[in-house]
């Protein structure tokens, strides 16, 4: 099966493309592991809802208090300083990042399907 090209096809359907939604979790938890957060493990069987309400205190603590980690974390994802300051106009900045964050890890998990 193709997966689809647009993450909120996942999301609004995660039992569905039930492998391709734990691919993206273990990508998310991959990730956080090359920067040093080994520590965070989010479990593969959680919804979409709870991917959001989880990554929220656990980025809202990286910004404050492991800020370098976070940074690396950004860098390695691939979201650009530019696209950060963009997003940082918004009152719901956290919410924006958190969704970029999970939807560029998403783009490596469709990009790697199509390419293998």
């Amino acid at each position: 099966m193709s997966i689809p090209q647009q993450l909120s096809v996942i999301t609004s359907a995660p039992e569905k493309y039930a492998e391709t939604w734990k691919q993206l979790i273990l990508q998310l938890n991959k990730d956080l592991a090359l920067v040093g957060l080994t520590e965070i493990e989010l479990n593969t069987n959680i919804t979409p809802e709870e991917l959001w309400e989880g990554l929220n205190p656990i980025f809202s603590e990286l910004m404050h208090q492991k800020t370098s980690s976070f940074i690396h974390l950004l860098y390695r994802i691939d979201i650009h300083e530019n696209e950060i300051q963009r997003l940082m106009a918004h009152e719901d900045f956290l919410e924006r990042l958190i969704q970029r964050v999970v939807e560029r890890s998403y783009q490596k998990v469709y990009w790697r399907s199509v390419y293998k």
